[in-house]
């Protein structure tokens, strides 16, 4: 038995949809059919983890539903929102392209682009609390499964940790960065923890 991670489904953010906030962006019907294929893929699940954002929830409604259960909302595995979510609302990728171009060319894993947003160093310390949650709960995951749904850039820092725990560092952040350009976590693709 297992605990298994999952990115979202396709979004309307990963589409180059216009979104008004990081936590209200949902599904495409590309997405859904996602969402749905999971149903054929896990094993019988137990019990359902999603972070506090819509698309996370929308990606484990076909499985809840499947297994009758409700998902326990955990506050530390929503997506890492590093630019400010008041100048980022209605806007889309190529909107945000210079931003995000300027955000990682500074490199620095303590800057916070605005109060509304979050720094490297901040997704650094949430990725760890949950590492140690996971761990706390293998025990109790030996002989039913777990599913939690979260983001790419979540997982990819959760997984890099994973496989080596690594001090918070610039160089850390640049594996991190290159990570998610040559290696993303693509749209539901999932791994054990």
């Amino acid at each position: 038995m297992s605990i298994v991670l999952i990115r979202h489904g396709q979004s309307q953010a990963n589409i180059n949809g216009r979104t008004l906030s990081h936590q209200t962006i949902s599904l495409t019907a590309h997405g859904h059919l996602q969402a749905q294929a999971l149903c054929h893929q896990l094993p019988a699940i137990d019990h359902v983890m999603v972070s506090k954002y819509t698309r996370t929830y929308e990606t484990a409604v076909p499985l809840l539903s499947q297994y009758n259960l409700s998902a326990e909302i955990d506050e530390d595995i929503h997506e890492f929102s590093y630019l400010s979510e008041q100048r980022c609302s209605n806007t889309n990728m190529y909107d945000r392209s210079l931003w995000v171009e300027a955000y990682w060319e500074k490199m620095d894993p303590d800057y916070q682009d605005a109060i509304d947003a979050e720094s490297f160093a901040g997704l650094y310390q949430r990725v760890q609390r949950f590492y140690q949650r996971l761990n706390l709960l293998k025990a109790a995951y030996q002989e039913r499964n777990l599913v939690v749904f979260s983001h790419g850039q979540f997982l990819m820092l959760f997984k890099m940790l994973m496989q080596q725990q690594q001090a918070l560092s610039i160089e850390l952040m640049q594996q991190f960065r290159f990570n998610l350009i040559h290696h993303p976590i693509e749209n539901t693709e999932f791994f054990l923890f």
